[in-house]
C-alpha cells in the first residue's frame, strides 16, 4: 500500500508544474542550440567537425538526467509504503472532576484566585493523563454536568475555561447534589475503574452527605478531594464583566463576608470512600499525588483498532537519483573508439 504526503494546495500545484516546466525548458534549449548552429556556419561542415560526439550517448545522458529529475520529484511528494497493520489498545480509568464554582472560589487568598488555581491544576492534570476518560461537573448550590466522559482533552479544557460562578444560579456548596450528578456521569454498565476528584474550599455544605457517600461506596466510586484556600478568613470579591473588583460581599447588616477553607468536610469525603485529600495552598501543591493513586487502579480497555503503519520511503528515490547523476558525470558523450580523419588535407 502506498500513500503520499499531504501538502497545502499551493505546494502541490507547484510540484505538479515542475515536470512540464523542465520539459519546456529542455525543448527551448534544444531549439536554441539548433538555431545557433545554423548561424555558426555550413551545416555539413559542422556535422563533419562533430563526428567525435556520439549522438546516442548524448540521448542516453539526457534520459539519465530526466530520470534523476523524475525520481527527485517523486521523492518530494513524500511516498510512504506499508504492508503491516498495527493494533492499538487504549486503556485507562474513568475520572469525573467536580469543580466548585461558588462565589467563595473567587477569594484571592491564593493568587490570582481559588478558581484560577483550580483551573491551573486541572490543566496540569490533563497533560499527565494516559488514556483516561475524563468528565467535568461544575457545582455550587446545584450541580451541572459540563462535559460527559471523553477522551477529547482539548474539548474538556475548552469547557473548563468557561466554567465560573455565572454558570450556576443557586449559590452555596451542595456536595450531595454534586456527587450525585458525578456518579450518574460514569458508565452505568461498568462498576469498576471509577475515580472522582472534588476541588472545593469545602464551605457551606448542604444536604444529606452521608447518604450520597453510601451510594458512592456501593457503586465503587473512589472520591479524592483537593482543598483550596487558606484557613484564615478572606473577603469574597464582587467581579464585574471586565474581571475587575468592584467591591466585596457583605451581609444584610453591612459586615464583610469572609471565607476560609473547611478541610474537615473534604477529608471526611475522601476517608469514607478510600480516596486521598490534598491541600492546594501553595505553588508546590498539585494533584500529582491523587493521579498517582488513580494510576494504581485497575484499567479498562476503552478502544481497540488497527491502522496501517506507513513509513517514509523518499530516501530510496533520492539515493537512486544521485546514482543516476553520478553515472551521467562518468559517461562520456564521445565515441568509444578512436576516429580517423577521412577528409583531404588542403595544401
Amino acid at each position: 500500500m502506498i500513500r503520499f504526503e499531504t501538502y497545502p494546495d499551493l505546494i502541490q500545484l507547484l510540484l505538479w508544474l515542475v515536470l512540464p516546466t523542465l520539459v519546456l525548458i529542455a525543448w527551448w534549449a534544444r531549439s536554441s542550440r539548433k538555431r545557433i548552429l545554423k548561424k555558426a556556419g555550413d551545416p555539413d561542415l559542422i556535422e563533419q567537425l562533430s563526428h567525435s560526439v556520439s549522438k546516442n550517448k548524448r540521448r542516453i545522458k539526457d534520459l539519465i538526467r530526466f530520470l534523476a529529475i523524475l525520481l527527485v520529484l517523486f521523492a518530494a511528494f513524500g511516498p510512504k509504503f506499508s504492508d503491516e497493520l498495527t493494533e492499538v489498545h487504549r486503556e485507562g480509568v474513568d475520572v469525573v472532576i467536580l469543580l466548585d464554582v461558588s462565589n467563595s472560589m473567587r477569594a484571592q487568598d491564593i493568587k490570582p484566585d481559588r478558581l484560577e488555581k483550580a483551573r491551573f491544576e486541572l490543566r496540569r492534570l490533563l497533560s499527565s493523563l494516559k488514556g483516561d476518560r475524563i468528565a467535568l461537573v461544575v457545582f455550587a448550590g446545584q450541580a451541572h454536568l459540563q462535559t460527559p466522559l471523553t477522551l477529547d482533552y482539548s474539548a474538556f479544557e475548552m469547557f473548563l475555561d468557561i466554567s465560573d460562578e455565572k454558570l450556576i444560579g443557586v449559590q452555596g456548596t451542595s456536595f450531595e447534589n454534586a456527587i450525585d450528578v458525578g456518579i450518574t456521569a460514569f458508565d452505568q454498565e461498568d462498576l469498576q475503574h471509577r475515580a472522582m476528584i472534588i476541588i472545593s474550599d469545602g464551605e457551606d455544605h448542604e444536604g444529606d452527605l452521608e447518604a450520597v457517600l453510601e451510594r458512592a461506596k456501593k457503586e465503587n466510586v473512589v472520591i479524592h478531594t483537593a482543598g483550596i484556600g487558606s484557613f484564615s478568613g478572606t473577603p469574597i470579591p464582587i467581579i464585574d464583566d471586565l474581571r475587575q473588583i468592584k467591591g466585596y460581599r457583605k451581609t444584610s447588616t453591612g459586615e464583610t463576608v469572609t471565607t476560609r477553607l473547611y478541610a474537615e468536610t473534604l477529608q471526611t469525603i475522601s476517608e469514607e470512600t478510600g480516596g486521598r485529600f490534598v491541600h492546594l495552598n501553595t505553588s508546590a501543591a498539585s494533584l500529582d499525588d491523587i493521579y498517582n493513586d488513580i494510576l494504581g487502579m485497575e484499567k479498562k480497555e476503552f478502544s481497540r483498532h488497527e491502522y496501517t503503519n506507513f513509513k517514509e520511503q523518499f530516501q530510496w528515490f533520492v539515493w537512486l537519483a544521485l546514482i543516476f547523476l553520478i553515472s551521467d558525470l562518468l559517461i562520456s558523450d564521445l565515441h568509444g573508439k578512436e576516429r580517423n580523419w577521412q577528409g583531404d588535407y588542403i595544401d
